[in-house]
């Protein structure tokens, strides 16, 4: 028992969680006898503050890397992005919580186009200062691993909050996305452009405000596509299929703020119903439906909702992109005499008590099954693809039937067996 203690010992100060002094300070408040067993050192620093439950479980497994990220602390997990985890950690040269969002490493090495995509997001997240965007403060990399310090936003995210709490009312709607279409607005004035909004990517605020995260997606109007897989192009799709633009469908890169403002109309669609514009089928299916099909109308699914405001929602979902709002002004000015006439909370700023209080309940809270992995488990919604289109433009995924293997097999073996007849016919003559 006293060997694994010494290795536990040894496995925290490699990971630079604690210095010597700090750890030898922390433990004089343990009785002796109880220091030779690693599971008592790793509960006791956690009682004192010195490990995190999450921390502590990382190291009793032997894992110091990515613990530690230049000068932040990783806490504890949060979620998942569409590239990498996401975790509460606390910059050690404030004392504040961010969130931080990791590019496994395991990811890096497998697959170059998710490297690529997440430099990106490093570079591209440093473009936009809004407050109802998540903050970028900053990149790195640590040991290999690459990393974003973000602002930490306690509260839900849309999908999660309609998926336990239900559908959303109009004013509150009206509210949150005048909010959502003002991050837009702002995006789109720098040249950017979001491609994967969804309701996972829209937090709510305890003080009932909406911040959009994750630019992992993101292009420049205009760029140049130099690799079709990690921006998509003509032959590829990128993006979460449940909330994507027509035009997106056909060509990723060919896209301007209007298609974002199609995929926000489909969120909207999701907080008033529960649904996505076209919940059923496979990926496929959902891109010929964003191409061709009209949704149920909205009323169909709530009643509540006023004949006016069912029209927002159905030209924000106009197939033709000029037939849509023309800017994200436009929208938000359109949904203005929708929202509560009442005096709004202000937006919660980093430090403030109700950021300090959300972060101390989530270190605190359980560890889920997933804590050791280097992965986290993501919401359902709008599960984000990159997919190759085949000649016909028909989507294949992976995992899913490719309809034509029937037919091609078929055609194959009719030849083959006249083939053979002929071979037959000139060997018995």
């Amino acid at each position: 028992m006293a060997e694994a203690a010494d290795g536990f010992l040894k496995t925290l100060l490699r990971s630079g969680l604690l210095g010597r002094e700090q750890l030898e300070e922390a433990l004089r408040s343990l009785p002796k006898e109880r220091q030779e067993n690693p599971q008592e050192m790793a509960n006791h620093l956690i009682r004192v503050g010195r490990l995190s439950r999450f921390q502590a479980l990382k190291l009793l497994h032997g894992v110091t890397r990515g613990l530690k990220l230049g000068p932040f602390q990783v806490l504890t997990p949060i979620g998942r992005g569409g590239m990498g985890a996401v975790y509460l950690a606390l910059d050690t040269r404030n004392g504040r919580h961010v969130a931080v969002k990791v590019l496994p490493p395991k990811r890096a090495r497998q697959e170059e186009r998710y490297l690529t995509r997440f430099q990106r997001e490093m570079e591209l997240s440093k473009k936009v200062q809004h407050p109802h965007i998540a903050q970028t403060h900053e990149v790195g990399v640590s040991d290999g691993v690459y990393y974003i310090a973000m602002e930490y936003i306690p509260g839900l995210s849309l999908y999660r909050m309609v998926n336990t709490q239900g559908p959303l009312d109009v004013s509150r709607v009206a509210h949150l996305f005048s909010e959502v279409a003002s991050a837009l607005e702002h995006a789109h004035g720098v040249g950017l452009v979001h491609r994967d909004l969804k309701p996972s990517n829209i937090m709510i605020t305890p003080n009932e405000h909406a911040k959009v995260l994750d630019f992992g997606l993101a292009m420049m109007e205009g760029e140049e596509v130099e690799d079709s897989q990690v921006l998509g192009g003509r032959g590829y799709v990128v993006g979460s299929v449940d909330y994507m633009a027509p035009e997106q469908t056909f060509d990723s890169t060919q896209v301007d703020g209007r298609s974002d403002l199609y995929a926000l109309g489909c969120c909207i669609y999701f907080a008033l119903s529960g649904k996505a514009p076209f919940p059923g089928g496979t990926s496929k299916e959902k891109i010929q439906a964003h191409r061709r099909q009209e949704p149920d109308p909205i009323q169909w699914r709530n009643s509540n909702i006023p004949d006016e405001f069912a029209g927002i929602i159905d030209k924000l979902l106009a197939k033709k992109p000029e037939q849509r709002y023309a800017n994200a002004a436009a929208l938000r000015l359109a949904l203005a005499p929708w929202c509560p006439p009442i005096e709004v909370r202000p937006v919660e700023r980093e430090g403030d008590q109700a950021q300090v209080e959300a972060a101390l309940a989530l270190e605190a809270a359980p560890l889920s099954a997933d804590a050791l992995g280097d992965t986290l488990p993501g919401s359902p919604d709008g599960q984000r693809v990159t997919v190759e289109l085949l000649p016909e433009a028909k989507l294949l995924q992976d995992g899913e039937k490719n309809e034509m293997l029937p037919i091609v097999l078929g055609i194959v073996a009719f030849w083959a067996v006249v083939l053979l007849v002929l071979v037959i016919v000139v060997l018995v003559r």
